[in-house]
């Protein structure tokens, strides 16, 4: 059905993701060449460029392909989402932290040896949520150390790759966590308490840790993830778990809120964040405020995309 329904390619790579590499265009042109595609290229120019190409390229017997990290996707996925999806969408991480890799059951490195799985993968749809409006491909975080994979610079990413955001993330954890008073209201679940961070995904995880190993990503739901304020000592245990990848949602049960959800409204009672919220690895550029009080988080229309067989 793929071969029958697909004729072109159209590869958009980023050029300043930390693992794009200009010579693996040829590998992956061949690539696509042997498997019967008339493959072509198109170069981000900017930051925002991605949602133009995918929307120009989008065409019934095209599969377009990213090359980039995670916020490539989130603009691949915003594209998308404003028009009727007529190809098919698949991604090649080049990333930092690359997240999404574990969503599309990436298992190799080499972007041709990717896209070599990706077209002998399998058509799904997966879904994409809104925060205020602006469309977000896995996750939104807040509060506690959420705004460090946009302050950590490009360069000590490039050099460092993900122990670049260790390397960043140890200046911010020894500062106390803002406590923020916080009601929060899905279709059946609704209260208020003080937390210190708060996540709004649909991911298997974020920030490099796996967190929903049976998580549905096309279930038209959202899970929403809420940290309680606790005490220096849990803190560290937390810290400690999540730079050797153990994180067990299990053993922190008493000290968050878990739901799940299609829409998810989260309200700031008396203080606000400093940063934005964290989406998908980038500054969001929303933050609540006197006048917006409240970020409100929706299930939107799934995205058709091409991936790699997961392995049973």
């Amino acid at each position: 059905m793929f071969k029958k329904e697909v004729k072109n390619c159209v590869i958009i790579y980023n050029p300043v993701s930390t693992g794009f590499k200009e010579d693996s265009l040829n590998k992956i042109a061949k690539t696509a060449k042997d498997y019967g595609l008339n493959p072509s290229f198109a170069k981000s120019m900017y930051q925002g460029n991605v949602i133009d190409l995918v929307k120009e390229n989008d065409r019934k017997d095209t599969l377009i392909i990213t090359l980039g990290g995670d916020g490539t996707v989130k603009e691949a996925y915003t594209g998308l989402s404003q028009v009727k999806q007529k190809g098919i969408y698949a991604h090649v991480p080049t990333g930092t932290t690359n997240d999404m890799a574990k969503n599309y059951d990436v298992k190799q490195t080499e972007p041709d040896k990717i896209i070599e799985d990706i077209l002998n993968g399998e058509i799904k749809m997966f879904d994409t949520y809104s925060i205020n409006g602006q469309i977000a491909a896995y996750t939104a975080v807040f509060g506690h150390l959420a705004h460090v994979p946009f302050i950590t610079s490009p360069k000590l990413k490039k050099n460092f790759g993900y122990a670049g955001y260790v390397i960043c993330a140890g200046k911010e954890i020894v500062k106390k966590p803002v406590k923020y008073d916080i009601s929060y209201q899905t279709e059946n679940l609704y209260g208020r308490d003080e937390f210190i961070l708060g996540a709004v995904s649909n991911t298997k995880g974020f920030a490099g840790i796996n967190l929903y190993d049976n998580v549905k990503l096309n279930d038209g739901k959202i899970e929403l993830l809420l940290l309680k304020n606790i005490n220096s000592k849990m803190i560290a245990t937390i810290v400690n778990d999540f730079l050797h990848n153990r994180v067990n949602l299990a053993n922190y049960k008493d000290h968050i809120i878990l739901a799940q959800a299609e829409k998810i409204k989260l309200t700031f009672n008396n203080n606000f964040p400093q940063y934005p919220v964290d989406v998908d690895g980038e500054n969001s550029k929303i933050i609540p405020n006197y006048v917006d009080r409240d970020l409100i988080f929706k299930a939107e229309k799934p995205i058709r995309i091409m991936k790699r067989k997961k392995d049973f």
